[in-house]
């Protein structure tokens, strides 16, 4: 039990620097600790929200936020987390591990092959 919370602290920063490190830790919670999907993708957000807000706390001290973008974004966000969970209540988890999967795959090849400024 506690390598996960060590594993946790981890992902969290490796979140917190912008790496996309979500995925690791539902893999991990849905095949080491054999969490259901939902629970592993809530739990998952859980940690989202602490590490995202101390990640919001850098960013405000170096760069001035656009809190009308921040307005105008919020609603779908909203919106698209009661949708989601909705949705993912229907889905069979079955799906709902592929679904994720194919996910992950398609953002890390869209990741590598991203062309980068230099």
């Amino acid at each position: 039990m506690w390598w996960t919370v060590i594993i946790a602290f981890f992902v969290a920063i490796l979140s917190g620097l912008g790496v996309g490190s979500a995925g690791l830790l539902v893999v991990f919670l849905t095949s080491v600790e054999h969490l259901p999907q939902l629970t592993a993708q809530g739990l998952n957000l859980l940690l989202f929200i602490f590490s995202s807000g101390a990640a919001l706390v850098v960013h405000m001290l170096r760069i001035p936020l656009l809190f009308s973008c921040i307005l105008l974004m919020l609603p779908g966000g909203i919106l698209g987390t009661f949708l989601g969970t909705a949705v993912a209540h229907i889905v069979s988890q079955a799906l709902l591990r592929r679904l994720f999967g194919i996910l992950l795959i398609v953002s890390g090849v869209l990741g590598l092959l991203k062309k980068t400024k230099a």
